[in-house]
């Protein structure tokens, strides 16, 4: 009984430490995860239900003059995949996954 209850308390420590390990979208039997491109993305998934585009602000430092703006989009694809399943919201940088957040569950 000791043994079952080291083993769940060590599962749970290694969730909290690294929660990035378990952040992936199930599309059909393939998984998306952090670094995938957006081709595989959508060979894996089809086309989101929405498709964003954000700009943020990014700051150079220039010689003399000060600094200097520039402004940089990223892409927030939303996936919703119903209501027996959590929506997804992927964040796309340079073509790239950056990060995978869930939402409540879909409609």
């Amino acid at each position: 009984m000791k043994y079952n209850f080291l083993i769940i308390l060590l599962l749970a420590a290694l969730v909290v430490l690294f929660p990035h390990a378990s952040l992936a979208m199930r599309c059909g039997n393939d998984l998306v995860d952090v670094g995938d491109t957006k081709i595989l993305v959508l060979k894996k998934c089809g086309e989101p239900a929405l498709k964003e585009e954000i700009g943020e602000d990014i700051y150079h430092e220039n010689d003399a003059l000060g600094r200097r703006k520039e402004k940089r989009y990223v892409e927030q694809w939303t996936y919703n995949f119903g209501s027996t399943r959590f929506i997804y919201i992927l964040t796309i940088k340079n073509g790239t996954v950056v990060d995978i957040r869930t939402l409540d569950k879909g409609f």
